[in-house]
């Protein structure tokens, strides 16, 4: 019966999530259209951090009421290898152009996110108590990456020969804002409250039913606005938005929960035993990087490697289950 029971809430969770992410996306989509920011830079930062609020909630929640920050280390590393692998596969094939992304979008968030990347990968093999010092080591690093992004912006804006502002109504939209904010933060934390419970029924470590299934279902939101950008043929918008959602995921998403945590109740003793999940995280990154690195395009070949990658990938965690 608890597995019913929990099982239906993750199942429910999931759907609000889903459809409050894609209002949640569609107003933050507005807002940064009415600050005439840059496409690129609308889907790294606007898209990218709505899109990862469901991420960064389960963090929160999984050290400051559970005390079990592996469940975000591990949702965060399932979401980021499931929007790197699992979305920009789909992107590519929903394309109605040529996949080609930008050498500004590689240099610039490909670059802070590879950053990110070994920095995770560096803090889980040689730190096993995290304190103060990583928390502000990790926000820091994307501090460097808004100070990039404000510099772009600046420069989009000073050769733009015309500012075309967006008539919406930004009250209006800021309120509708917090109020999905608000939606979404009730669904996650009964997302990971059920999938923690469902894993102490089912005797499966948590950080494997956080890659999972928690990592599955907070990635809704970035696949809508990934999606739905490459409809378009905005394939930068699309590219950045995963990359930035990535960087935000392992920075902010892991830097902020363990700061609030660190100022009340001192350093965290980091126990994550399944590193083959970073190592497939890492791994992928390098795999689509080299894909890029000769002419920036994606082909539907490379998709499906990266597709299939997923999949073998998450058989073989799910496996350590069994």
């Amino acid at each position: 019966m608890p597995i019913i029971i929990n099982s239906g809430i993750i199942i429910f969770s999931s759907i609000i999530i889903y459809f409050a992410g894609k209002k949640f996306a569609n107003i933050s989509s507005k807002i940064g259209d009415y600050f005439d920011l840059p496409r690129d830079i609308k889907g790294a930062t606007l898209d990218a951090v709505s899109s990862s609020l469901p991420e960064l909630l389960v963090a929160l929640y999984s050290v400051i009421f559970f005390q079990k920050f592996e469940v975000g280390i591990g949702t965060i590393a399932g979401s980021a290898l499931f929007n790197l692998l699992i979305i920009i596969g789909v992107c590519v094939f929903v394309a109605p152009v040529t996949f080609k992304v930008s050498r500004k979008v590689i240099s610039r968030d490909a670059l802070f996110y590879m950053i990110a990347v070994f920095s995770l990968v560096i803090l889980l093999i040689y730190f096993k108590v995290w304190g103060l010092s990583i928390a502000l080591l990790l926000l820091f690093i994307y501090l460097f990456y808004l100070r990039d992004m404000i510099g772009h912006t600046r420069a989009y804006r000073e050769e733009a020969e015309q500012k075309i502002i967006k008539k919406i109504k930004i009250k209006k939209e800021v309120s509708f804002f917090f109020l999905f904010m608000l939606i979404i933060g009730v669904a996650t934390f009964f997302l990971t409250n059920s999938a923690m419970e469902l894993s102490y029924v089912l005797n499966i470590s948590p950080i494997i039913i956080a890659f999972t299934i928690i990592a599955l279902a907070t990635s809704f939101p970035d696949m809508v606005i990934s999606v739905t950008n490459a409809k378009k043929g905005d394939i930068d918008d699309a590219v950045s938005n995963v990359l930035g959602s990535n960087t935000f995921n392992i920075l902010v998403g892991l830097g902020l929960p363990l700061l609030i945590y660190v100022l009340y109740n001192g350093a965290l003793v980091i126990e994550f035993a399944n590193l083959e999940i970073i190592f497939g995280l890492l791994g992928s990154t390098i795999l689509l990087l080299y894909f890029l690195a000769d002419d920036q395009i994606l082909s539907k070949r490379q998709a499906g490697i990266l597709l299939f990658m997923y999949l073998v990938f998450v058989t073989y965690i799910v496996s350590l289950a069994i």
